[in-house]
Formats: C-alpha cells, sequence, structure tokens
C-alpha cells in the first residue's frame, strides 16, 4: 500500500515537472512568436506612432494583457503618445489614465515598477467609457530614446481575468528593447530624411542663387560699353578665347568661333615692329597690366586701351582683357595738338603782324610828316610841290588801305559783317576794274604788262542779285595782290559760268607760291616772302579777308599756282539773274 502512494505521489511530482517545463515552454513559443511577429512588422513600418500600437496591440494579445501604453513624462506630467485596450473598440483607446505624482515620481528612479492595483489604489485613476475592465496588476518599464528623454511602458491586466504577468520580465525587457532600437533607427532615419530635405532645399536654393547671380553677371557682362575677352592659356601659351561679350563682337567684328582658336598676339597690327610687339605680348602676360595698343580688327585697325588681369579658376590660368576704343579719344587729342599748334603759330604771326603793322603804318605816316614839312618851305618850284604832294597822297592811301584792311577783319572776326544783295552789271564791274588795274599800272611802273578781260555773258544775262560792294572788295584785293607780284606778262581778270555759281577768276604770270605754302595763305596774318617780293608790303589780312566775305556769300574760294610761273585765284558766288 506504501508503495502505491509512494508511486502516485512520483507520478503526481512527474506530472507537475512536466506541467510547468510545458508551461514554460508554451512562454517561450509565445515569446519567441511575439518577437518573430514584432520584427516582421518592423520592416514595413515608417513610423514611431504605428511602431508603438503595433507592438502594444500585439503584446496585448499574445500575452493577454488587457491595457498597454507608452507614456512620455519628461516634463513632470505623464502624456499619452499611444495606447491599446483589448476591451475597447473604439480606436484609439477612449481610455484616460491619471497618475499620481508619487508614481510619477517613482518613474525617475525605479526601471521597474509592479504591484496589485488592490494594494496601491491612489497610484492612478483609469477612466472609460465602459465598465469592462477592472484593474487587477500594474506593470511600468521606463525608457528612453534619441528624441524621448523620459519614457514608460504602462501595461494593466484585468482583473475580471485570470492572466497574470509573469514572474520572468526578461521577455518584455527584450521586446521594449527591440522597440526603442526601431524607434531609435525610425527618429534617425526621420531626422536624416529632414536634413537631406533641408539639404535639398538649400541646395535648390543655392542653385538658384547662383543661377540668379551667374544671370545678372551674364546680364552686366554683355551690356558692358567696354569691350571683355577672357582668354585661356596653358604653359605660357596661349590656347585661344573663351568668352567675349557683345560690346567685343561689334567693336572687333569677330566672332567666339573665330577667336575660339586664334592666339591674340596675332591681333597685333603690323605697324609695330618685332620688338615692340614682343614688348606688348609681355605686358599681356603680366599679373595685370594697363597699355596702349592698335589691334587688326576684322574690318579695320582699332586704337585700344588695354586692361588685363590674370588670375586661376577651376585649375585653369585665364586672363581677363578688357578693352576700351579710344580711336575717337586719340583723334581729339591730335585735333588738341594740332589746335594748340594753330594757337601758338596764330599767336607768332599776331606778333608779327603787330611788329609788321608797326612799320608799315610809321612809314607811311614818315613820308606824309616828312613831306607835309616841306611843302610848307617858302622856297619851291611847282614841280617839286607837285611830286611831293603826289607822295603824301601815295602815302595817305596806302595808310588807308592798312587801316581798311584791319577794320575789315575786326569786323569778320566779330561777326559784324553782313551781306546786302542788289542788282549789279559783272560786265560792267570787270571792266571798271581793268580800267582801274591799267592806272594802278601805269603808279606803279608797269605799263608793260598787258590787261586781259574774260566776260562771256552778254549784258542782259550779266545782271545778277549780290553783295557788289563786298563783290568789288575781293576782286580789288586780288588784282592789287596779282599788280604787286607781277613784273611781266598779263593780268587777267574775268569769270565763268558753272552750273548754278559764277566762277571769278584774276589769273596773272607773277612769281607764283610754293604748293607746300598754298593752303597757309588764307589764314590771317600769314606773308609769304621770296627774294622776288620783299619789300611788297601789306598786313597779310587780304587773301583772309576775301576767303571769308567770299563764305558770307555763300562760295569758296581757291588758288591754282606753280612757283616761279604765276597763280590763279578762283572764287565762286551764287548765280541768281535779276528778273
Amino acid at each position: 500500500m506504501d508503495d502505491r502512494k509512494n508511486k502516485i505521489r512520483v507520478l503526481e511530482d512527474r506530472v507537475k515537472i512536466l506541467e510547468e517545463e510545458n508551461n514554460a515552454l508554451s512562454n517561450r513559443v509565445e515569446e519567441m512568436l511575439l518577437l518573430n511577429l514584432i520584427n516582421e512588422s518592423f520592416e514595413s513600418i515608417t513610423d514611431e506612432t504605428v511602431l508603438l500600437q503595433s507592438v502594444l496591440e500585439k503584446i496585448s494579445i499574445l500575452k493577454n494583457i488587457t491595457y498597454c501604453a507608452c507614456y512620455d513624462y519628461s516634463s513632470g506630467k505623464c502624456i499619452c503618445i499611444v495606447q491599446y485596450c483589448a476591451l475597447l473598440n473604439i480606436e484609439p483607446c477612449q481610455g484616460a489614465l491619471l497618475f499620481s505624482n508619487e508614481l510619477i515620481e517613482e518613474f525617475n528612479h525605479e526601471p521597474i515598477i509592479r504591484f496589485k492595483v488592490k494594494q496601491r489604489p491612489d497610484a492612478f485613476n483609469f477612466v472609460h467609457t465602459d465598465n469592462l475592465f477592472e484593474p487587477n496588476e500594474f506593470l511600468a518599464l521606463t525608457f528612453h530614446t534619441r528624441i524621448l528623454e523620459k519614457g514608460v511602458f504602462v501595461f494593466i491586466s484585468n482583473g475580471n481575468s485570470a492572466a497574470t504577468f509573469s514572474t520572468d520580465l526578461h521577455p518584455f525587457h527584450q521586446i521594449i528593447q527591440i522597440v526603442v532600437e526601431k524607434w531609435d533607427r525610425l527618429c534617425l532615419l526621420n531626422e536624416l530624411q529632414k536634413l537631406n530635405h533641408e539639404l535639398e532645399d538649400r541646395v535648390k536654393s543655392r542653385t538658384k542663387e547662383l543661377q540668379q547671380s551667374e544671370e545678372k553677371y551674364r546680364q552686366l557682362f554683355n551690356v558692358a560699353n567696354d569691350a571683355i575677352f577672357l582668354w585661356e592659356i596653358v604653359n605660357e601659351e596661349m590656347i585661344g578665347c573663351i568668352e567675349l561679350n557683345d560690346a567685343a563682337h561689334k567693336l572687333t567684328g569677330y566672332s567666339l568661333d573665330e577667336l575660339a582658336t586664334i592666339n591674340p598676339f596675332m591681333l597685333i597690327d603690323d605697324k609695330y615692329s618685332e620688338k615692340e610687339k614682343r614688348i606688348l605680348e609681355k605686358k599681356f602676360l603680366k599679373p595685370s597690366s594697363i597699355y596702349k595698343a592698335t589691334i587688326k580688327g576684322k574690318y579695320k585697325p582699332i586704337s585700344l586701351e588695354v586692361h588685363t588681369r590674370r588670375f586661376s579658376l577651376l585649375n585653369r590660368e585665364l586672363i581677363l582683357a578688357i578693352c576700351r576704343d579710344i580711336s575717337e579719344q586719340q583723334a581729339y587729342e591730335r585735333s588738341i595738338v594740332e589746335a594748340r599748334n594753330k594757337a601758338v603759330e596764330s599767336e607768332k604771326l599776331k606778333s608779327a603782324f603787330l611788329a609788321n603793322m608797326s612799320h608799315e603804318i610809321r612809314t607811311p605816316m614818315n613820308a606824309i610828316v616828312g613831306f607835309s614839312e616841306l611843302l610848307g618851305q617858302d622856297k619851291m618850284s611847282e614841280n617839286e610841290v607837285k611830286m611831293y604832294s603826289d607822295i603824301i597822297f601815295k602815302n595817305s592811301m596806302h595808310l588807308l588801305n592798312l587801316i581798311n584792311d584791319i577794320v575789315d577783319y575786326s569786323k569778320i572776326e566779330a561777326e559784324q559783317v553782313h551781306i546786302y544783295n542788289e542788282a549789279i552789271n559783272i560786265n560792267e564791274l570787270i571792266s571798271e576794274l581793268s580800267i582801274n588795274m591799267i592806272s594802278m599800272l601805269h603808279n606803279a611802273s608797269k605799263n608793260h604788262i598787258d590787261v586781259l578781260t574774260h566776260t562771256p555773258l552778254n549784258n542782259s544775262a550779266s545782271v545778277i542779285l549780290t553783295d557788289g560792294t563786298r563783290l568789288r572788295q575781293v576782286l580789288s584785293n586780288l588784282i592789287n595782290n596779282a599788280i604787286k607780284f607781277t613784273d611781266k606778262g598779263f593780268i587777267e581778270i574775268g569769270y565763268k559760268v558753272k552750273e548754278a555759281f559764277l566762277e571769278f577768276f584774276v589769273r596773272d604770270t607773277g612769281i607764283g607760291i610754293e604748293k607746300e605754302h598754298q593752303e597757309k595763305v588764307f589764314e590771317r596774318f600769314v606773308q609769304l616772302r621770296n627774294e622776288q617780293a620783299v619789300n611788297v608790303g601789306g598786313t597779310g589780312l587780304g587773301l583772309a579777308i576775301c576767303s571769308n566775305l567770299v563764305e558770307k556769300m555763300k562760295g569758296k574760294m581757291c588758288l591754282s599756282s606753280n612757283s616761279g610761273k604765276g597763280s590763279t585765284f578762283y572764287f565762286t558766288i551764287p548765280y541768281v539773274v535779276n528778273d
């Protein structure tokens, strides 16, 4: 009997051991299944809230835990992140779990808190819409993540069921560790994605700014008035132009394609010697330089002021050349120099003129005063009186002509000369001037010189509208010069009809004018002297006055002359017939 009891007792112990092993194995399988389900769900979850909701739901189902939740107590108050309640069908769970301050403080010091709700009824208060749930056992496991400083997982079993928490909390720790690691990875991924988006936005913004900046400088580059070239250089050898603006193309006529493989030194103008070209090349290759040079444009040579700057960009050696067309500036500078030279020459001529005027005025005045005194003597013959009177008259006329020239030119300079057109018969004028010329030649003891006239128009066609006084003055002046400088041959006065103009001329066979001096004779104060015309006198204003008067009458004066063979002075005036 005792043996039988012992056998029964052994069998009962064996059954009990097997039940415990079975329960342990069941729990282990359950834990492995839970961990496997959680790991599988992690593959597709990219949001931490969804992650927590999924984990809590699986724990609730497999562990038969009625209420599962995750709270944030970083601020001293518990804020629900996500919760799951198996007995409440409404999602999300509408229940509210309110923790006491003592329990929250306990979260700060204890990683695991576990108690029967009946033992600590004031630890928390659970408010929900149904009365199906009666809290039994409370379990809290604290944790922290990258973004959550203080967090706690809360599990509450249902008092209406027989389920209780296992004494072994290792599975919970494993699950929480897996969740926290996954949470951290999600947070890290989210941060990386956020940083990536921010970086992409910054790159887009910076790219847009660079594009706008490039467009701005491209516009400034192209609208610049100066020509801008960008040349590439490799091992001190010029490769070609890689960029030029619109002003450069307009100035030189070359396109970028035409300059892409051209050495800029090939554009140096041929007027420079080889030595000068080498000097310009050295200046161009310096780190920075400013110089002037003439280059061969596509259509014409161009004078430039060149500013160069050498620099490196993206492992490329470049030379920026900014060029300004100074052709007009140089022309202006030349005109300034010419004007200065003319002013200096004019000043010299004026000084010479004043010195000459002093002599020209003093000479006839001395003759007038001297011979006037002689006329006052008592004993003089009739011939002497006549001779002295003639001398006084001639010197008075000479002085009067000098004064008239000075007064006329002063009026011209002050623009006080006006042209008054009237009807005048030019045939009669030529005839009258020829008679006066015969008289003047007689007085100058040049009776051997012939006087010729040329009047192709008849009397009716020779009556024109012009300023007769000024026309007479110009012709008289030219006749006086012809008489002065002609010692033999003839003097001819006349005109020709040339379309809408009359061309008057005075031709002589005098000493003539050398070709290099012909342009100067119409300038003021100019007197050409040679061995044959030393004592002819005059102010040097006569031809200048004539030229200005002809221009006032809307004509032009010129001359044709050969030294030693004579001269012909021409001038034109409009041919307007008097109706």
